[in-house]
């Protein structure tokens, strides 16, 4: 549910609609919970769902903390690929050092 948001949220900012601060709000709001969800529910001892709380806090954390030049940058840089799937090459970059963050935030869970 929440790739499906981020990919309507894409395509608002990618043609310019009025819905799109909204829709960031919103996948912010899921991106925020999303952690407390499943440390709350019964997938809690569940190394994947740990790795996706981590990565959950990570991108809320990275994305909250970023400035206003840097987020016009990555979002400059996203696109669709030919299987309508978001890309973006400037995130890919920083991926490495992203997950090292995820792994810190795993052990800290």
């Amino acid at each position: 549910m929440l790739r499906q948001y981020q990919e309507e949220m894409f395509d608002a900012y990618l043609q310019v609609t009025e819905d799109f601060p909204a829709m960031l709000h919103y996948c912010n709001i899921l991106y925020e919970t999303l952690p407390m969800i499943l440390n709350s529910s019964h997938l809690r001892g569940e190394k994947g769902a740990s790795k996706l709380a981590a990565i959950a806090v990570v991108a809320a954390g990275y994305g909250g903390d970023m400035d206003e030049k840097l987020a016009n940058a990555l979002l400059g840089d996203m696109d669709f690929d030919k299987y309508g799937k978001v890309k973006c090459p400037k995130i890919e970059g920083i991926l490495p050092k992203l997950m090292k963050m995820v792994e810190g935030e795993e052990i800290s869970m």
